[in-house]
């Protein structure tokens, strides 16, 4: 790519990719935009990033979140100092076939399907950029991305195992990270009453209420299911006791965070939308429930990204012009229309993760790191932690404050032993939602340099960050 509309050329300092990945068969398409680390390219890792929905585009995350652009209210483009193409060589993916300029639109598809598409995909894009071979390779994303990425590591690791050695399709897996990621249905939503207490979204007394109606176990409720039985006592009280939370007043990203007011702009589907969509969905069938009308909400995000930056860049996206730019394929993107979730009919996974990582950890092959921001509602901390502390696993660095670039506390992790030498980490980002690297820019680039260094994350060195590119 030579260009972007409203964006001067001269101020970029990488090289960037777009287009299309064929897979099964070519029946199929995925759009990719790969933007090149801004120093010493070939020493770098190269680093996938996939939001979550699941159904939702690594577009948006790359626009809002950490990839090198920001836009304005009048789509003009600047460049993001926190960017991780800082220190990494960053591929952003739509999948599956059907997310934002992917193609064709599947009347179905899960995880395995997605896992094999994305796995086919990397293996075309690593045929096309030969410089890339045998380069460390890692897996990074959130949301419903605590079911993508775990399901492509281990397409990738089977994918190995069936080539020859030396083989050049094979894919140098380091590491993973996921961010407020689900993970295990029980687990992950069984925190939800806890956390509206502790966060002062409910009082005492319905906290109380819903402990002694539900025994301790709010899954089953909170995000009902159709094969797990809901007692209506247990029901109403945790229809209370997360009422604050859940019924569109304040965000669910981010409860510290406002909304975008900003007069015009469209309630946006985004990938926390498409969760509380499909347990919504799960609500009318268990429950038979009628629908309500709930507020898409955005959050604000300082300093890099305007508040209402969801609605800025699916305009852009859109601009004819850009999709040109971009080598978007006449005809192939639903309506004229690329949006940021949607177009796919997916099978919501109820299944756990947790066997792959038990089998990850006994091994040590694998570098895992799992992070939250602590103020994220829907798939908070308090869900991973449990998660983790099933794994049983052997601490080896207990609870300790981390620091940012900055100097100022950015967070907690703990770190456990694994049957190998890699590290398995657990670590929150001080006051960051759902999408970590549009709350806390520069401790999420802290995060992500250290994740890539090998973890020990108490030493993010004391820096000042320049721009992206220095002129």
């Amino acid at each position: 790519m030579t260009s972007l509309p409203n964006f001067d050329s001269k101020l970029q300092c990488w090289k960037h990719f777009a287009g299309y990945l064929p897979v099964s068969g070519g029946k199929k398409s995925l759009f990719y935009w790969y933007h090149e680390a801004t120093e010493t390219p070939e020493k770098k890792p190269l680093v996938l990033w996939l939001n979550g929905g699941p159904g939702c585009s690594s577009l948006g995350g790359m626009f809002t979140e950490n990839g090198p652009f920001v836009l304005d209210k009048n789509l003009n483009i600047s460049l993001n100092p926190y960017s991780w193409n800082k220190v990494a060589n960053m591929l952003f993916l739509e999948q599956p076939a059907g997310v934002g300029f992917s193609f064709p639109i599947e009347k179905y598809t899960n995880d395995s399907i997605t896992a094999a598409d994305t796995y086919e995909s990397l293996v075309v894009f690593l045929r096309r950029h030969n410089e890339l071979k045998n380069r460390p390779f890692y897996i990074t994303g959130e949301s419903y991305g605590g079911h993508y990425i775990p399901n492509t590591a281990k397409a990738i690791l089977d994918g190995n195992a069936m080539l020859p050695a030396g083989s050049s399709d094979l894919i140098n897996l380091i590491g993973i990270a996921v961010g407020n990621g689900y993970t295990d249905w029980k687990l992950d939503f069984n925190t939800n009453v806890e956390n509206a207490r502790y966060h002062a979204l409910t009082s005492q007394d319905y906290f109380l209420a819903a402990e002694q109606a539900c025994d301790g176990n709010y899954a089953r409720c909170f995000w009902p299911r159709e094969d797990v039985e809901c007692p209506d006592k247990c029901n109403d009280a945790v229809t209370k006791a997360t009422e604050n939370g859940m019924d569109g007043s304040i965000d669910i990203y981010d409860i510290y965070e406002d909304v975008c007011l900003e007069k015009g702009q469209a309630r946006l589907q985004t990938q926390m939308f498409m969760l509380a969509k499909e347990r919504h969905s799960q609500l009318q069938k268990k429950l038979a429930l009628k629908q309500k009308r709930r507020r898409l909400l955005q959050t604000v995000i300082s300093p890099i990204f305007a508040t209402c930056i969801d609605g800025y860049s699916t305009r852009y996206l859109n601009l004819p012009e850009v999709q040109n730019a971009i080598h978007v394929q006449a005809g192939t993107v639903p309506k004229g229309n690329w949006t940021d979730c949607g177009n796919v009919n997916y099978d919501f996974n109820y299944e756990s993760e947790l066997p792959n990582y038990k089998k990850w950890v006994e091994e040590g092959k694998l570098q895992i790191l799992i992070y939250n921001g602590d103020a994220d509602f829907i798939l908070c901390h308090m869900g991973n932690a449990a998660w983790i502390k099933s794994l049983n696993l052997e601490i080896s660095q207990p609870w300790k404050k981390w620091r940012g670039s900055d100097r100022q506390v950015a967070g907690y992790y703990e770190e456990y032993k694994t049957g190998g030498t890699q590290l398995f980490t657990f670590l929150t980002v001080k006051g960051a939602g759902h999408m970590v690297p549009k709350d806390r820019p520069v401790h999420a680039l802290n995060m992500f340099s250290r994740f890539l260094a090998g973890g020990h994350y108490d030493q993010v060195p004391a820096t000042v960050m320049g721009p992206l590119c220095p002129s």
